[in-house]
């Protein structure tokens, strides 16, 4: 049994996407997290997030931005926004909060909303019983109140469809939401191929961003993505399809092993249960 690579993280998984000029065109820019790169993108973008290179379900993430009165804010998961009235005492903080991991910092692309809560996408990546990619389910994020994030756990967030959403966001009719849900589709075959060629993988959950404009953004990608989170859904279906796909694709695994198990030589087996 081949033994897997280590999973890439944020920045790296960030170099490994922008190699390809499809998806380049698609992330936020980003960097490792430094003093000089806060203040640079600060500068640059005016509100930035700042997430653990390895973390997930949106845990640890902060959000930093400037104020019209000179001043910056710190907001994390569902905590009170701090203020500061100098970089010094916010460099500190950030200190403190990221000591022991690594962190990035990355441009705040503005996600669309509805009712002032951000959303963004999740588009769930499946290979079937014949090991080919599948877009098996995609579904809006709404963050809870007064959140940074946008994943439900820790946001208290809704789960709705990307129709909706764009429906309550852009005003988009059925056509133009299709048009969306296209790209979308697009965008994360791009992504699962471009993957693909770090290592296999048999099932992807991609989070892309819907910005004020309508751009789309890749914010994170998830090797061990939740099926649950299409539980919450009104529409059931996509749900039922994510479970029965990877049911499909755990069955025809398990028969090519048994198959290839009986096609090899006793012999061969006795020796490799000796050398354990």
């Amino acid at each position: 049994m081949s033994t897997r690579r280590p999973e890439l993280g944020k920045w790296l998984l960030y170099k490994w996407f922008y190699r390809d000029s499809e998806l380049r065109a698609t992330l936020p820019p980003t960097r490792p997290l430094t003093k000089t790169h806060i203040n640079t993108f600060l500068q640059q973008y005016q509100s930035i997030y700042i997430k653990p290179v390895a973390g997930s379900r949106g845990k640890n993430v902060m959000r930093v931005y400037n104020q019209k009165n000179g001043t910056h804010g710190l907001h994390r998961e569902n905590k009170i926004p701090l203020t500061f009235s100098q970089l010094s005492v916010l460099h500190q903080t950030i200190d403190r909060l990221t000591q022991g991991r690594k962190w990035i910092v990355q441009k705040d692309i503005h996600l669309s909303t509805i009712h002032s809560r951000p959303y963004d996408i999740r588009v769930m990546m499946q290979k079937d019983k014949n090991e080919k990619w599948q877009c098996t389910g995609i579904c809006a994020k709404v963050a809870g109140p007064h959140s940074a994030v946008t994943n439900i756990a820790q946001s208290k967030g809704r789960v709705i469809s990307v129709a909706e959403a764009l429906k309550e966001s852009h005003h988009y009719n059925t056509l133009q939401s299709n048009v969306v849900i296209k790209q979308l589709q697009h965008l994360s075959f791009t992504a699962c191929n471009r993957l693909e060629a770090y290592q296999r993988y048999s099932e992807i959950g991609l989070d892309v961003g819907i910005d004020q404009q309508g751009k789309l953004w890749i914010l994170e990608e998830n090797t061990g993505p939740s099926h649950a989170l299409f539980a919450h859904m009104s529409n059931k279906r996509p749900y039922q399809r994510i479970q029965r796909v990877a049911r499909e694709r755990r069955f025809a695994r398990s028969k090519k092993r048994a198959y290839q198990s009986r096609r090899t030589p006793a012999f061969q087996r006795s020796a490799k249960s000796s050398s354990l």
